[in-house]
């Protein structure tokens, strides 16, 4: 999509067309979307048998065994399919319906939460319970799939107009009334792919560095140079839990994150915890996520308008104004107040006290980050509330948002090229140094 500001617009238009005519169809007549659905799956698992077995006559020394059993696999796979559609409708609904249970659970905690913090949560309880009476429906009594048709007929519409808007607020980049009105249509992928987002990040940089160190080809660089007021990081790292990642943002010369930074409160694992913001120096923040924490960092540079600067300034002086100072051991311990030294202490909020001079506040009851909680009041909640004053906040239409998710829709605003999102840098520790769009510097 690095094009889409010169040729792509018009693409991207014909592709909405495309989606929302799928849509259209999937809501008006399931049946024949169901037909389409199978018979693409069908042609497609035929297709892979036939190149499986066609690879057999290429293969000189090495077996043949496996290509032979995954070609007829799924070259029967493929007939069978097409021959017996109930056997993919029904276990496809019951997952999907499971899926939308389970989704739903978490939202539920997730208003308990907010219930609990003294914090707005009917909303969220709608949610919930939507979720949970849809999903119900579809794994235990939908047979037809109308309900599913319905749902994803109505998500492609809308995600055909997300398309739509971003290909002509690039077409129509001068018109404010444009930029506006996108604001309040976005539609961000399904959960189930945008969670796993940084985990494919990070294997592409690793691919990367590992075949071509000298070519940053994750990274294209524009040609119009735009002064960066504030910058949003998504961290990824080796592993299930890590590699889903986590967002904070700088403003200046400071970074603010916030997460489940008192070990001591941490229920489920630290799925829940006591919400804590943490506000330290860019430089040793980065420092600290890439040589003590071992991640890679990808960061969107934004350039704001007067008026967006004030806002986000505006946004965060609300949160700290809502929180009282937290001391962590390390900073406990420098200033006597427990026994040792403040280097004694090994938990990720010493860390961060000792090595990025880091300053730790908590929550006053009533407000929504009081509690953290992995799968709705996290880290990205927390940056989409200081950053939606920008104009490009997220609409959480499910209740949960993940890193996955803004850095998907931050890697489409900087690809299009005529957004606020005008950088995209690299941050990985290669020998002590630092990618940084195609040139490399030091730390």
């Amino acid at each position: 999509m690095s094009a889409f500001k010169n040729t792509a617009p018009v693409v991207w238009l014909l592709i909405a067309i495309a989606v929302f005519i799928g849509g259209m169809i999937m809501l008006l007549d399931v049946k024949l979307a169901w037909d389409i659905i199978i018979t693409g799956i069908s042609i497609m698992l035929v297709v892979v048998g036939v190149m499986y077995l066609s690879a057999i006559f290429l293969k000189k020394d090495e077996s043949k065994l496996k290509e032979l059993g995954i070609g007829l696999l799924c070259l029967f796979g493929g007939i069978f399919t097409y021959a017996n559609p109930q056997f993919l409708k029904v276990p496809f609904s019951f997952a999907i319906g499971m899926l939308g249970i389970i989704i739903g659970c978490f939202v539920l905690i997730s208003s308990l939460k907010l219930k609990s913090d003294g914090a707005s949560w009917g909303w969220t309880m709608l949610v919930a319970l939507v979720y949970i009476g849809l999903g119900i429906d579809m794994a235990f009594f939908a047979t037809t799939g109308r309900i599913f048709g319905i749902i994803f007929g109505v998500y492609l519409i809308f995600f055909a107009f997300n398309i739509f808007g971003d290909a002509l607020v690039s077409l129509m980049k001068h018109n404010s009334g444009a930029q506006k009105a996108k604001k309040h249509m976005r539609v961000t992928l399904p959960l189930v792919f945008a969670a796993f987002l940084p985990m494919r990040m990070l294997k592409k940089v690793n691919q990367l560095v590992e075949e071509e160190p000298d070519a940053l080809l994750l990274l294209e660089d524009h040609s119009i140079e735009r002064t960066t007021d504030m910058e949003i990081f998504i961290h990824t790292r080796e592993g299930l839990i890590p590699g889903m990642g986590h967002v904070d943002a700088s403003m200046g010369e400071c970074v603010y994150s916030y997460g489940n930074y008192d070990d001591s409160t941490w229920k489920l694992g630290g799925f829940l915890a006591d919400g804590v913001l943490v506000e330290m120096p860019k430089e040793e923040h980065v420092k600290q996520a890439l040589k003590v924490e071992k991640k890679i960092l990808m960061g969107y540079g934004l350039s704001l308008t007067p008026e967006q600067k004030s806002g986000v300034q505006e946004q965060l002086e609300k949160l700290l104004s809502q929180t009282m100072p937290w001391e962590p051991k390390a900073e406990q311990a420098d200033k006597g107040e427990i026994a040792g030294e403040p280097r004694d202490f090994s938990d990720v909020s010493s860390q961060l006290y000792n090595d990025a001079k880091a300053s730790f506040y908590k929550f006053k009851q009533g407000n929504e980050f009081k509690t953290y909680y992995a799968l709705g009041t996290n880290c990205v909640k927390l940056v989409d509330t200081i950053v939606g004053k920008t104009g490009i906040d997220l609409i959480k239409v499910n209740g949960i948002i993940t890193p996955g998710a803004y850095l998907d829709y931050l890697d489409r605003l900087y690809d299009r090229g005529d957004s606020i999102v005008v950088s995209r840098t690299l941050y990985q520790d290669i020998e002590n140094n630092m990618a940084k769009d195609n040139r490399v510097s030091s730390v």
